[in-house]
This record gives C-alpha cells, structure tokens and sequence, in this order.
C-alpha cells in the first residue's frame, strides 16, 4: 500500500553531503512503497515556510532530510504563537548535518535506522522548548527541540557556521569548541528557574536541555528525556580556561561533567536568563538573537517518530 509522504531536503546540509546522499534515499523509500513529494530549500527559514503551506493543506507526515538546524526551522513551522498548527502531523527525520544530535535522543543514528522508524517505529509526543526574546523593538519566539545555550555553545555554533564542515561533526565541534575557549571570557548573567533566582554573576555557559546531545556528540545531559516536561538546566560558572580545556571539555563528551564543583545541575520547566550585555544564544545550532529571554516546556507537543 503506497504511503505519501512530504520530504523536505535541505541539499547543503552536512557540508553537501545531503544533496550527494538524497537519490539514495529517495530510491530506498520508494522501494519501502513511500510517494514521496520533494521540497527542497534553497535558504533560510524556507524550512519553516515549507511546512507551514504543507499544514494549511492538511498533511499528516512531514520528512526532513537534513541536519539540527533543517529540523529546527521545520519544527518552528509546526507552532505559532505558542499553538501547534496541526497537532495530529507527524515529524519524520532522516540526519543529514553537520552535527546530527538531536536524532540520536531519538535512537536514530543512520539511514536505517531512519527507514526503521518510518515503517516500524513508535510515534513519541514530545516536548518542545519556547523562547521569548527582544529582536529591536518587537518580542520574537524561537520553537526547539534539542538544546538552547547562552555563553560558551552559542559562541562555539556562530564559529562553526562561520566555518567549514568539512571535518565532519565530531571534529568540528570539537576544534570550534577548543579555540572559542581560548578566546572566551565569562559573562555577567542572572539566572531565573521556575521564579527561583539560581544565579547572579559571571558565567561560562547556561544550558537548557531538551536531548541529551549537541554539538556533534557532547553528552551535555545524560539524564534528559524528551518527554518528562522539564528541561535539564546546566549552569557552567566562569572558570580558568585551563578547567575548561583540560578537565571540563574531555568529561562533557562522556557526559562525566555532571557533579563537577563548577557546574550547577537544576531542572525545570521555565527559565529566565538577563544580562547588562547582549549575549549571544543558541537553539538547536541556530543563533536566532541575543538575550535576555525567557524559556518555557510545551509539554508533549509535538508528534515525532523514534526507535526504542
């Protein structure tokens, strides 16, 4: 039985490699009896203009080929005003980027395991993180899935995209995390959890977990679940860059970081982060603008597939 399906292909993810690897896949969901319609983007937010004209004509399964920012601006097509447009539409994901982390919270790591939980895998309400932020003169909101940062990662992910990606994701991040914290100096920032003041001073990152991945494989939040309605808050004091390089960047990607002294580990499910300065913020490898901000959970909100 022919299964229709929406497929857009972001053909620049992953340094190119999206538009090489697509006839593949295209010919492998034919073979599993997909029709599949194509919609390539070809610049910014055309992701989430795509998937807006697609749920204003009533589709239900919606693919994305492509890497952590193709989903992002997609996933910012499902919502609007803090509202899903069409909450029965399910999202599909073939990793295609740079740095593929949201997938593997996903239990998604391949193309087979793709087709995998296109024909044989659970359909996961997931939650979705909000951010409410000043663009000039007018409060803008920004929908993610994964993981939104202030400080340390946001300046690691405009390196990154300044970049090439040449090296893959692992090696990119790892060396774009190396020089930004080089070159880093903490920020002054208060942070605000649940109405709770948590901290007021000098910071190397704030991390808001939704996955438990970013930044081309950083185990950033171990204990994270998609769908428990609370972020997992990481708060990364300022510290010598010799912490940073030599203790702290080795124990993240085995996600050993947890407990350090210099870092505070809270969960909720609303945050707010002000600053004096404009500082830079990240969600799901996108920079979108600059604090302050304030972050909320929509729980379960969108349908997404996964594997076990």
């Amino acid at each position: 039985m022919t299964r229709q399906i929406d497929a857009i292909v972001n053909p620049v993810a992953g340094h190119g490699r999206t538009r090489r690897e697509w006839p593949v896949v295209a010919a492998r969901l034919a073979a599993l009896g997909f029709d599949v319609h194509l919609h390539q983007t070809t610049g910014p937010n055309d992701a989430t203009c795509i998937v807006r004209g697609l749920l204003r004509n009533g589709c239900h399964e919606i693919l994305v080929v492509g890497g952590d920012g193709t989903v992002n601006e997609a996933v910012n097509g499902f919502f609007e005003g803090g509202q899903a447009l069409s909450p029965d539409t399910v999202l599909s994901i073939v990793p295609g980027g740079t740095g593929r982390d949201f997938c593997r919270s996903l239990g998604i790591r391949s193309l087979d395991d793709a087709l995998a939980a296109l024909v044989t895998g659970t359909v996961l309400p997931i939650d979705v993180g909000r951010i409410t932020f000043q663009r000039g003169d007018t409060r803008v909101d920004r929908y993610f899935v994964n993981v939104a940062d202030v400080g340390l990662g946001a300046e690691t992910a405009a390196y990154i995209n300044r970049s090439s990606k040449a090296l893959g994701g692992f090696l990119a991040y790892l060396v774009g995390a190396a020089r930004t914290m080089v070159v880093f100096e903490g920020r002054p920032a208060r942070v605000v959890v649940d109405g709770r003041p948590v901290h007021d001073g000098p910071i190397a990152i704030v991390v808001l977990a939704n996955g438990r991945y970013f930044a081309g494989g950083m185990f950033i939040a171990p204990m994270a679940s998609l769908i428990d309605g609370r972020f997992e808050i990481l708060i990364l004091r300022d510290v010598p860059k010799r912490v940073l390089l030599g203790s702290l960047l080795p124990r993240v990607y085995l996600g050993k970081h947890i407990g350090h002294p210099d870092v505070v580990h809270l969960q909720g499910s609303e945050l707010e982060v002000t600053a004096s300065d404009h500082l830079p913020f990240q969600v799901d490898g996108e920079q979108p603008g600059t604090t302050d901000l304030h972050a909320v959970v929509l729980p379960r909100a969108l349908y997404v597939r996964a594997l076990p």
